[in-house]
C-alpha cells in the first residue's frame, strides 16, 4: 500500500501528473449578500465560462452604443437601481432583454469583490422585481461607486471574453495576470475545492444547496461540503478517510471532530449527487465504528471529488480528510495543479461604440394602452469579430490552434461569424522563435510560475497590457461537437512552470 498523503508531496504530485496528463439572470435578492452564480470562488479568481458567444456578442447592452458609453463613463450604482423608476432610463430599458442581463451579472461577478453587490429591477413580467448581482472576481471594485479607469475596462473585457463559449457550457477555469501594484488580484489557492454546478445544465448540484428540513445518511441529496480534489493512478485502489479505518483493526485514516460525519467521492474535479454516475463511492462508518472511509478504483480520468457532510443534516461536525493508495496519488491539489493546462489569452477593450460591427437594442412598441418591448438586432450574421478591439491568442501547445480558438471566441464557428474577438495568432511562437508570437512574456514578472502571458499585441501593433491568461482542467471542455477530439489536440504536453 502507498504512503498515507495529507498534503501532496511535490515529487508525488510531478509523477503522477506526468503519468495521468492528457485529455481527461439573477434570483430574488436575498438580504444577504447573494453567492454569486457564475462563479463559487471568493478568494482566488476559478470561476466559470458559462456565457453563451451569442448573448455576449449579441446584446443590448454589450452591443449599444449608447448603453457601453454610459458604463464606460459611470459608476455601476449610478446606472442601476432596485426600484421601477431608478437607474438611468436607458439602460433600464435595455434590461428587457435577457440577454442583456446575463450580460451585466458576468460584468458585475468579474468588476466587482466577492462581498461586493448591485442591485437591479428586472422589468420583464411575470418575473419582475428587484434583483442582485454579485461580485466575485474584483478587477474593478471601485466601478461600483466611481467612473472606470481605462485599465479596469480593459482587465473586465478581457475577463468577459475568457468567460464565454460557443454553447453555454459551464467550464471551470482558472484565469491569471497582474495588476501592477496588487499582486494578490490574480492569487492561486493552495487547496482548491470540487465546482459546485453541472457543466451541462450550468445548474447548482442539489447536494451542495441546505437542507430545508432534517436529513440524515450518505445518500441525501444536500447538506454538502466540497473538501478537496485528488490525483490518482488510474486503475489503482484508493482509499479516502475522515477517522475510519482501512483495516480491520487497523489506525485510523484522517479524523472527524463534533458530530458524525459522511463522505462521497466523485469521478472528476466536479461534486455529484447521489444518484449520479460519477459517484465513486460514498460511505459513513467503518469496521464496527461510525467515522468514515470508503475505497475506490481510481477512474480513467485520474481525478477524483470528496465530499463532506454531517451524517444529520441539522448537526455540525469537521472531517479532516486524509488518503491512501496502492500508487502514487496525491490529495487537496492547488488551483496550478488542477488547471494546468493553459489555453490563451485573452484582451482589447468591449465598452468602444466606434469599434462595435453591430448594433442591438430594446425597441417599445405600443399596442393602444399597452406596450410590448421587442430586442431588435440580434439575429444578425457579422463576418469575423462583433468586437472589433477585442482579441485572443492561443497556447503554443495547441495542434490547431487558430480553429480552437475561432470555435472558442466565435457563435458561429464554422463560417467564422458573430465573434467577440479577433484570433490574432498564437500567444507565444514556436521554440527556434519564442518571441514571433503576440505576447511579449511568457510568464508575467509579478508571480513568477503561475503561466500568465502579458503584454500582448493585436494585428495592427497595438500594445495591451491588461491580458487574462485562461488555464484548463482538460482541453476539450470549452469546445463540443464532432470534431471536438481534433480541436482540443495538444501538439505537446504542458509544462508545469513556464
Amino acid at each position: 500500500m502507498g504512503v498515507t498523503v495529507r498534503r501532496p508531496p511535490s515529487w508525488v504530485v510531478s509523477l503522477l501528473l506526468w503519468a495521468v496528463a492528457g485529455c481527461g439572470g439573477g434570483e430574488v435578492a436575498p438580504a444577504h449578500a447573494p453567492e454569486s452564480e457564475v462563479g463559487e470562488s471568493g478568494a482566488e479568481i476559478r470561476i466559470a465560462n458559462s456565457l453563451s458567444t451569442d448573448a455576449l456578442v449579441l446584446n443590448a447592452i454589450g452591443t449599444n452604443g449608447a448603453a457601453t458609453t454610459l458604463l464606460a463613463t459611470s459608476s455601476l450604482d449610478s446606472l442601476f437601481d432596485a426600484t421601477p423608476l431608478g437607474g438611468h432610463p436607458h439602460i433600464s430599458k435595455q434590461l428587457h432583454d435577457p440577454d442583456a442581463q446575463k450580460f451585466m451579472e458576468y460584468l458585475v461577478s468579474c468588476a466587482l469583490g466577492p462581498n461586493q453587490t448591485l442591485w437591479y429591477f428586472n422589468p420583464k413580467t411575470p418575473a419582475a422585481g428587484p434583483r442582485v448581482w454579485g461580485g466575485n472576481a474584483g478587477l474593478c471594485p471601485k466601478w461600483l461607486y466611481s467612473p472606470p479607469t481605462q485599465e479596469c475596462l480593459n482587465r473586465v473585457s478581457a475577463c468577459l471574453l475568457a468567460r464565454n463559449n460557443a454553447l453555454g457550457r459551464r467550464v471551470e477555469l482558472s484565469i491569471r495576470g497582474e495588476v501592477q501594484g496588487d499582486p494578490n488580484v490574480f492569487y492561486l489557492e493552495p487547496v482548491t475545492r470540487p465546482a459546485e454546478y453541472d457543466p451541462v445544465s450550468a445548474q447548482k448540484l442539489a447536494s451542495f444547496n441546505d437542507c430545508t428540513m432534517a436529513e440524515t445518511g450518505a445518500q441525501r441529496t444536500c447538506g454538502w461540503t466540497g473538501d478537496g480534489i485528488g490525483a490518482c493512478t488510474p486503475g489503482a485502489t484508493v482509499w479516502v478517510g475522515a477517522g475510519g479505518s482501512v483495516s480491520c483493526p487497523g489506525s485510523a485514516l484522517g479524523a472527524s471532530a463534533g458530530s458524525r460525519m459522511v463522505l462521497r467521492v466523485c469521478s472528476g474535479v466536479v461534486g455529484c449527487d447521489s444518484d449520479s454516475s460519477e459517484v465513486l463511492a460514498e460511505g459513513d462508518g467503518s469496521c464496527a465504528g461510525t467515522d468514515p472511509v470508503v475505497s475506490f478504483t481510481c477512474p480513467s480520468r485520474g481525478y477524483y471529488s470528496v465530499m463532506t457532510a454531517p451524517w444529520n443534516s441539522e448537526d455540525a461536525g469537521v472531517a479532516s480528510v486524509a488518503t491512501t493508495s496502492t500508487s502514487p496519488q496525491a490529495y487537496a491539489l492547488s488551483e496550478a495543479q488542477v488547471y494546468g493546462m493553459r489555453e490563451g489569452a485573452f484582451y482589447g477593450n468591449i465598452f468602444d461604440k466606434k469599434a462595435l460591427a453591430t448594433e442591438v437594442y430594446v425597441e417599445e412598441v405600443k399596442f393602444g394602452d399597452q406596450s410590448k418591448f421587442v430586442v431588435v438586432g440580434d439575429d444578425v450574421e457579422i463576418p469575423g469579430a462583433i468586437y472589433r478591439k477585442m482579441y485572443s491568442c492561443y497556447d503554443p501547445s495547441w495542434a490547431s490552434g487558430s480553429a480552437y480558438s475561432t470555435h472558442r471566441v466565435c457563435a458561429l464557428p464554422n463560417s467564422g461569424a458573430n465573434c467577440a474577438a479577433t484570433v490574432a495568432g498564437p500567444c507565444w511562437g514556436p521554440d527556434s522563435n519564442p518571441k514571433s508570437g503576440r505576447c511579449e512574456l511568457n510568464d508575467g514578472l509579478m508571480v513568477k510560475g503561475d503561466g500568465d502571458f502579458e503584454r500582448c499585441k493585436d494585428p495592427q501593433g497595438r500594445l495591451w497590457l491588461e491580458p487574462v491568461t485562461t488555464f484548463l482542467h482538460e482541453p476539450c471542455g470549452p469546445v463540443s461537437g464532432p470534431d471536438a477530439d481534433k480541436l482540443c489536440d495538444r501538439a505537446r504536453k504542458p509544462r508545469g512552470k513556464y
